[in-house]
């Protein structure tokens, strides 16, 4: 099996989880005088322990497959961390220039005025640049989930 495939497995089984989740609360109490829930809770409850027993093993394989696979000279999880700092950091100065942006939130002369303190073309260009290293790296991670076999 891909690597790739085991993270698509995960991502449903993590869904299914909070499916799962939602019936089981739902399930939990019903109204004084009906008789049973519409689902078991009891089963809904086992189903969600395997669900889990299931998520444990799927995130063993990949975190094990993330650091024994190697791509363009590094671990994949070096990659990851590596994409994921510049996509916060993309994200960071993105809300930087949002938040520095100048809006007329001035109705009279007597209001604050307030003037900005980065340079807002500069900041956003740093941005899509550390957006574009992250894209750039997220397909090599990609590349490397497809071509990843795991036991």
């Amino acid at each position: 099996m891909k690597l790739a495939e085991l993270l698509n497995e995960r991502k449903a089984v993590k869904k299914e989880i909070e499916n799962i989740k939602e019936r089981l609360y739902l399930s939990a109490k019903v109204q004084e005088g009906d008789a049973t829930p519409a689902e078991s809770p009891e089963e809904l409850k086992t189903t969600l322990i395997n669900l889990f027993e299931k998520l444990e093993g799927l995130i063993v394989k990949i975190n094990l497959a993330n650091v024994s696979t190697g791509a363009e000279g590094k671990k994949l999880m070096e990659l990851i961390a590596e994409r994921d700092r510049n996509i916060a950091i993309a994200d960071m100065l993105h809300q930087l220039a949002t938040n520095a942006t100048p809006r007329p939130e001035r109705f009279s002369r007597n209001e604050i005025r307030y003037v900005q303190m980065v340079n807002i073309k500069e900041t956003r260009r740093e941005a899509d640049s550390y957006a574009r290293k992250a894209r750039a790296i997220d397909t090599t991670i990609q590349t490397a989930n497809w071509n990843t076999e795991v036991m």
